[in-house]
């Protein structure tokens, strides 16, 4: 017996479907043969798929309505299209309530489950007497639930397609805007309770964990009905309603407007202003540029690599010169270049991880801001370079490009060393030497702190590359989640702590004449401008280092930056999305004296 699917639904009391002819009633077991509509029961609010020529069973009497003339059948399909697109909104959106729920309302634990290892709260980022759920991860769930309710005769490769893509909009854009869209149901609904405030992040002052008289559900389902009419209204270009709320302030304001945390807007404003805080928070509700970076040892030149990636894969890559800035372009690394996304070539439509050009190794996903960091370590040819923060191994990659392309300077051959404290990761970037040619002869040698005989010893490097870890705020626009993971205190205190022994430990490899570069995702000055101040007030700092000045010349080849907005610091260079289009990065160089 072929299976009826039940879709839940609440629309109109009549639905229409269409079936074909059957004699006189439709009862238990149906024999359909013909064509004719019928109407479910006025209170009978699940919708059945009926197919041709096979026997199927139903729970309920279907009224039967008489055999439609052709006259009429292009009215009814409309309208039975209109009901259909109609109940496939409303399923949508109401899975995606379902969804955001535990988003929105995580449940609270007892300090019994943390003691037992709960996952979710083995970091300092997640010690609080709740479970948090992101939005990411509730839509994967939600899509598998959604895929285990379907077979292949249920729907389409393409109305699949587009309904996981409804969800993910919804899910994932009433997740990132809920401090906006709670802040105008509140205001529209004129709620003065505290009682349903859904959370807005681990710092927020809010975290009730939704009291008992809190219908979750209407709320939730309220704010995701608001970002669907959101959408429309950005995309239309109309005018946003949420302006004619009352603010307290402008730091109000934009927190609101652009769903970020207010302690953070008011870190931004204090340290950048009104004017590029607001540039700033805009930015971060929009997906950034996908830009990459040639592999030098597998890709000799950028128009090679462009060729190839027109032919098979249609996608227009065009090389970077530089970053346009208001006062100063910043001149970037060679095989910087940028995926155009027009009708031929899209993420969607065919992944970037798909591509063949990036299976063998051709080139890698980066940031324009990421490469500026691996260009300020000038490694050449013949150094000894430490990438002492490696992660998975994006810079270690680009240094072993950038001293491969300098490969004639010295016949001596210099190496990299790739460190971090989680070994898996490690593991995570050797797994990639084979694709990216780091294993191929002829290649700069790349080493890990997890190999045999390779220890890191005082006095061993050229070149220490620290990238150390932070609240990643340049970079938001990348991990729209994790601005509801920022917490004030670890950016203020933690994490520079953190940063600063880090680069204290990573300054004792650096040999006599040496180069040491410090650098960060984040744009707040805690973990920057503070944190090098900090190092270069230790005790001794000036007579074992000097600053080592970026060259300001507006030379094609060696201007770097604009410094006037970072104090006459010419050894530090903070980018800003805001100003140069990149994601938000800091840089700070120091030359170890003999």
């Amino acid at each position: 017996m072929t299976r009826v699917t039940d879709y839940r639904s609440t629309l109109a009391t009549d639905a229409f479907l269409i079936f074909f002819l059957f004699s006189s009633t439709i009862q238990s077991n149906l024999h359909c043969e013909g064509f004719i509509a019928a109407r479910i029961n006025r209170n009978d609010k699940r919708v059945f798929q009926i197919r041709r020529g096979r026997r199927y069973t139903t729970n309920r009497t279907l009224e039967p309505l008489p055999i439609i003339p052709d006259i009429f059948k292009l009215e009814l399909e409309a309208h039975i299209c209109d009901d259909s697109n109609d109940q496939w909104e409303e399923r949508m959106r109401q899975m995606s309530t379902d969804a955001l729920i535990p988003v929105l309302y995580p449940a609270k634990i007892d300090t019994k489950t943390r003691a037992r290892g709960n996952p979710t709260c083995t970091t300092s980022l997640y010690k609080s007497s709740a479970t948090f759920l992101d939005a990411e991860k509730a839509l994967k769930k939600m899509l598998r639930r959604y895929q285990h309710s379907l077979s292949e005769e249920d729907t389409s490769f393409e109305e699949r397609q587009k309904s996981r893509k409804r969800m993910a909009d919804l899910v994932l854009g009433t997740g990132l805007m809920r401090i906006r869209h709670w802040h105008y149901y509140k205001w529209k609904n004129q709620i003065k309770s505290k009682d349903c405030e859904p959370i807005f992040g681990l710092s927020a002052s809010n975290l009730n964990f939704a009291h008992d008289c809190c219908d979750r559900g209407a709320v939730v389902r309220a704010m995701v009905d608001l970002h669907a009419d959101y959408m429309i209204h950005t995309d239309d270009g109309e005018k946003d309603e949420i302006q004619g709320m009352d603010f307290d302030s402008d730091a109000e304001r934009i927190s609101i407007v652009y769903s970020l945390p207010r302690f953070f807007i008011d870190m931004l404003i204090d340290q950048y202003g009104l004017e590029i805080t607001e540039k700033t928070a805009k930015i971060f509700n929009k997906s950034g540029p996908i830009t990459i970076r040639r592999n030098e040892i597998k890709c000799a030149s950028d128009k090679e690599l462009c060729e190839r990636l027109l032919r098979e894969n249609a996608a227009i890559a065009v090389p970077l010169e530089g970053l346009p800035g208001k006062e100063r372009s910043i001149f970037i690394p060679n095989g910087c270049l940028r995926l155009v996304i027009n009708d031929s070539w899209s993420p969607s439509t065919t992944s970037i991880w798909s591509m063949q050009a990036w299976k063998n190794g051709w080139f890698e996903v980066q940031d324009a801001g990421s490469q500026l960091i691996v260009k300020a370590a000038e490694a050449s040819y013949d150094d000894v370079v430490v990438d002492y923060c490696a992660g998975n191994g994006g810079k270690t990659f680009a240094l072993a490009s950038q001293m491969h392309e300098r490969r004639g300077e010295s016949d001596i051959e210099g190496s990299i060393i790739a460190h971090d404290i989680v070994e898996d990761r490690l593991r995570q970037l050797k797994g990639s030497f084979e694709r990216t040619g780091i294993s191929a002869e002829g290649a700069i040698s790349v080493s890990t702190t997890i190999d045999q005989g390779i220890h890191l010893e005082a006095g061993m490097a050229d070149i220490v590359l620290v990238d150390a870890p932070c609240s990643s705020t340049g970079v938001l626009r990348r991990r729209p989640s994790h601005r509801f993971k920022l917490k004030e205190a670890e950016i203020m205190h933690q994490f520079p702590e953190i940063q600063l022994k880090v680069l204290k430990e990573a300054s004792n490899l650096v040999k006599p004449r040496g180069k040491l570069v410090y650098a960060t995702c984040s744009i707040l000055k805690f973990e920057n401008e503070d944190v090098v101040e900090k190092f270069e007030s230790q005790s001794g700092f000036s007579s074992t280092w000097e600053p080592w000045a970026f060259d300001t010349l507006e030379d094609e080849e060696n201007a770097i930056l604009d410094v006037a907005s970072l104090k006459k610091q010419v050894h530090c260079r903070q980018l800003l999305p805001a100003q140069y289009g990149s994601d938000g990065f800091f840089i700070a160089r120091w030359r170890r004296l003999e």
